[in-house]
């Protein structure tokens, strides 16, 4: 069996002797390589030549491009640098248009390399891509304090531009499937501020996103840092074919929640980055343990630290692969 087929059946829930593995790869495999991550994010080619050696080095079973949370806001006038390895947004920017156009920013470079891993890796291995999701897009945007009254309920310019911004994640998440992306994870780090009453407000703009993915055959995946425990519950009212979870959030309870829904998730990157391969290994069997081996799928809570250890990687892996 292909290594993209274990996953789609992990996600539609059908029997495999093991889950898949598919850790998020992204700086990582230019610190894997010796080059600069910053080179990268800003060259297409070049994030693909590197995510591919990261592939033949490692045997996930998919490989997504690098995460960016900046990348859409900076196509829409907001300003980065870069702070260590990851470009951060320096001067935020209120857009009077929203309109996606992949001329703009480094949106096309992050097009171009789904599609040059899907002309190098497709139909053997599962491929990933990344939009920032609305709420987290208008932080991005406007600033935490702008985003906070709007989850308050005291309305400002956020509840304005949101929808706008949801039709153009939607725009750009249905690029990359037309690229060739197999999913597409909707990054939303700033529902975990949320309510559940606030999250609800939130669901349909991220629905809008999932539909546009799943509209075109490919999976809508939807991933919230930090603890989500409290949002559980709505989590079934979000159309996405796979949920990924933090490592502080109890995968049994996910399970519960979600039922017959793909989870995937939850070793914590910071034992990745300074764990051992032994309590590696341990962590990512108990997390098959709670979450059970059918609609799972085996991964960190988030993307893997640049400068994990890649014999660390190699035992994720290898925990399902040997099971």
């Amino acid at each position: 069996m292909k290594p993209r087929e274990r996953v789609v059946l992990a996600i539609e829930g059908g029997e495999l002797e093991a889950p898949p593995a598919l850790p998020l790869i992204g700086a990582h495999s230019a610190v894997l390589a010796n080059r600069d991550p910053r080179e990268a994010f800003n060259d297409g080619r070049l994030m693909a030549e590197l995510q591919v050696r990261a592939a033949e080095f490692y045997q996930p079973d998919g490989v997504f491009h690098y995460m960016d949370l900046t990348l859409e806001a900076e196509a829409l006038g907001a300003e980065i640098e870069f702070k260590g390895d990851f470009p951060a947004i320096y001067k935020h920017h209120i857009p009077e248009e929203v309109e996606f156009d992949e001329g703009r920013g480094r949106v096309g470079e992050f097009i171009r390399a789904v599609r040059i891993l899907h002309e190098e890796l497709g139909g053997r291995l599962f491929i990933g891509a990344y939009v920032t999701g609305p709420l987290t897009m208008a932080m991005e945007l406007l600033g935490s304090r702008e985003v906070m009254r709007w989850l308050v309920g005291k309305g400002g310019v956020a509840g304005g531009l949101l929808p706008k911004l949801s039709k153009f994640v939607s725009d750009y998440a249905g690029a990359l499937v037309d690229a060739g992306a197999d999913g597409v994870m909707i990054l939303e780090p700033c529902c975990a501020l949320a309510s559940p009453r606030a999250f609800k407000r939130v669901i349909p703009l991220i629905n809008e996103v999932c539909h546009a993915v799943s509209s075109k055959g490919a999976y809508p995946f939807l991933h919230i840092c930090g603890d989500t425990t409290h949002l559980l519950s709505l989590f079934p009212e979000v159309n996405a074919s796979v949920y990924q979870v933090d490592s502080m959030v109890s995968l049994r309870r996910a399970r519960e929640a979600l039922g017959d829904r793909c989870l995937m998730g939850n070793v914590d990157t910071s034992l990745l980055l300074t764990g051992d391969e032994e309590s590696i290994i341990s962590a990512a069997r108990k997390c098959v343990g709670e979450a059970g081996e059918c609609y799972y799928i085996l991964s960190a809570g988030c993307e893997v630290p640049p400068r994990t250890p890649p014999d660390n990687l190699k035992a994720l892996i290898r925990a399902v692969r040997s099971v």
